[in-house]
């Protein structure tokens, strides 16, 4: 992770390798730390919490989900999160890197399924529901054979993993020539969400997003538009927004520093700016929050 850390659990789990998968119990790490889990973020890792008794609460960012077994908690990678698990709750998480899993969305090529990967949230189940007996299933193979058969996996977490995945969306089917556009449009999106995770502490103008991918601004802005709901300049602000109150909640970085490490020239601007889109001071902001 780039830029100052945020809290996170002892033992982290390294990121970055083309295929990494992991599957453990959820009491595994928790029970340590009372069932709950302090705000964290993965870089290059995209994990899933299937919750198979208990309940709990999950914060998002700056959102707050609760769950009750059986559900799923789908954790994108940069995403800041947190736990709190009711006592002797049970389950698996599920860690994948965030390489192995594009590559396997490109390969199951349903447009939906990306755009439902790229955000967090708690998918809930009914007690009896196949598609979640099938989720811990595939899980449970894939910590049976991580264990037993290390050295021959390839095929076996790929279909399994593919298996999970399978259940994640259920949109109706596009015509051909609607569903290869609008998969253009989604490529496209995320590739300008690529950049601006690299750059948007540089504060780029939508021109040079769109000059860098070979685009003009207008095909931006509609595939921003159809993907995301915004224009690409909203979503960047955004980006700036959502990581000045990560920094003002979870670092013990001051309003000046954090203001130049954002890419703001003066302390005042970035004030002026974070009032705009917050509706208070970042000084307020942190104070209303942590006291």
């Amino acid at each position: 992770m780039e830029g100052p850390p945020f809290i996170h659990y002892e033992g982290r789990i390294p990121g970055g390798d083309f295929r990494f998968v992991h599957v453990e119990k959820i009491s595994t790490r928790i029970r340590k730390y009372n069932w709950e889990l302090f705000p964290h973020r993965h870089r290059d890792l995209f994990q899933m919490a299937l919750i198979e008794s208990g309940a709990g609460e999950v914060a998002f960012d700056l959102g707050q989900e609760a769950f009750t077994a059986p559900s799923l908690v789908l954790i994108p990678s940069l995403v800041v999160h947190s736990f709190r698990y009711a006592p002797r709750s049970s389950g698996r998480l599920l860690t994948i890197s965030d390489a192995y899993l594009r590559e396997l969305i490109q390969f199951a090529n349903e447009p939906a399924l990306e755009a439902a990967m790229s955000r967090p949230g708690v998918m809930s189940f009914t007690a009896d529901s196949f598609a979640f007996d099938d989720i811990a299933s595939a899980m449970g193979t894939i910590a049976e054979r991580l264990v037993t058969a290390p050295q021959s996996l390839g095929v076996m977490l790929s279909a399994n993993i593919l298996r999970i995945l399978g259940h994640l969306t259920h949109q109706p089917q596009e015509s051909a020539a609607l569903a290869l556009d609008t998969q253009r449009r989604r490529l496209l999106y995320e590739q300008f969400r690529g950049l601006l995770e690299k750059h948007f502490r540089e504060q780029l103008s939508v021109a040079s997003y769109a000059t860098m991918l070979a685009v003009n601004e207008r095909t931006l802005h509609r595939a921003c538009r159809e993907v995301a709901g915004e224009p690409p300049l909203k979503i960047a602000h955004r980006r700036l927004v959502l990581e000045g109150q990560r920094l003002l909640l979870y670092s013990a970085m001051s309003v000046s520093d954090i203001s130049y490490h954002l890419g703001f020239k003066d302390p005042s601007n970035f004030s002026r700016f974070f009032m705009e889109h917050v509706g208070e001071s970042p000084l307020m902001f942190r104070r209303a929050r942590l006291g």
